[in-house]
């Protein structure tokens, strides 16, 4: 039998417990590359890309386990009445020395350790809560969209689990929209075609995101379950002006309305995009021009409706 050992030292290598334990871990993996059964001391210059991967794992695990994961909700603006329809929910994570970091930040390596899974759990059950408290608070039945990576969607229990959670709430599934990506549906189509008819006899609305930015494939429109193409960003920056045409934009839109779905734009962030984009027909708007990514406890004072005070 042999053993590997990692040490970290109080104070030089870490001022809390997690620390001290994360940079031991460190030292142990490094002992394991260069020779099982011995003691390595943790050093700075431990911390290379592969080493950080690892430390990103190690503090995700964390950040699970201590309530560090948030979702942030940037609204989705109709054009015809200006008013809020839906939103979409985006994980932010409060990482104790890094500060706020985006989903882009750290989604992509969960998806490769197998973390995404319970980060989705964790998801599904965030935003049912948060939807009750919106429901509570005003008639207004807003549009909850969440998106699903493919390695979850793959797994084959996502229809289960959002009905489960939705039952445990109180919740129509007409409040939610799946997104996915275009990727997914071609990679592995027939396993896109069950699990997604699957959440749509659950009366859940499925949307394809950053359309035009995959793989495409025109015979998946038909195929599978759609209700909403979204204009990726990559595409709405392009806008400069009103009167110079958008052929891949313009295409989008035009597909849309000739399957019969739903448009919307996300990325929109001046008042030249937002004009074309609803002079081209797009129905459905999302981006800084109207609203930020924001908190929960934001949204809820946005949707309410005022307070009559009589005196």
């Amino acid at each position: 039998m042999t053993a590997s050992m990692g040490i970290a030292l109080h104070p030089e290598h870490g001022a809390s417990a997690d620390d001290l334990l994360k940079n031991a871990d460190i030292a142990m993996y490094h002992q394991k590359a260069n020779g099982k059964d011995g003691y390595t001391f943790f050093s700075q210059a431990m911390l290379g890309p592969a080493t950080q991967d690892m430390v990103l794992e190690h503090d995700l695990r964390l950040a699970l386990e201590n309530g560090e994961l948030e979702m942030y909700y940037q609204p989705q603006v109709a054009m015809g009445t200006q008013g809020i329809t839906g939103v979409e929910a985006l994980m932010r994570w409060n990482h104790p020395q890094r500060g706020l970091l985006g989903a882009g930040e750290f989604l992509p390596q969960a998806e490769e350790n197998g973390l995404i899974f319970p980060m989705t759990d964790w998801m599904i059950e965030a935003v049912c809560h948060d939807l009750c408290a919106w429901n509570a608070r005003t008639s207004t039945r807003m549009r909850m969209s969440i998106n699903v990576s493919p390695q979850y969607l793959d797994r084959g229990h996502f229809s289960e689990k959002l009905q489960n959670a939705l039952t445990r709430h109180g919740l129509s599934s007409s409040q939610f929209e799946v997104e996915i990506t275009e990727n997914i549906c071609i990679r592995n189509p027939l396993m896109a075609i069950e699990q997604l008819n699957r959440l749509s006899q659950l009366g859940v609305n499925i949307a394809i995101d950053d359309f035009g930015t995959g793989y495409s494939s025109l015979s998946y429109l038909h195929q599978f379950p759609i209700h909403t193409l979204k204009i990726d960003r990559a595409f709405v920056i392009g806008i400069h002006n009103e009167a110079t045409p958008q052929p891949v934009v313009l295409a989008i839109i035009s597909i849309a309305k000739g399957l019969g779905l739903q448009i919307v734009a996300e990325g929109v962030e001046t008042l030249t995009q937002r004009n074309y984009l609803a002079s081209a027909g797009c129905q459905t708007i999302q981006g800084f021009f109207y609203h930020r990514p924001m908190r929960q406890e934001k949204l809820l004072a946005l949707i309410s409706p005022p307070v009559l005070l009589i005196l």
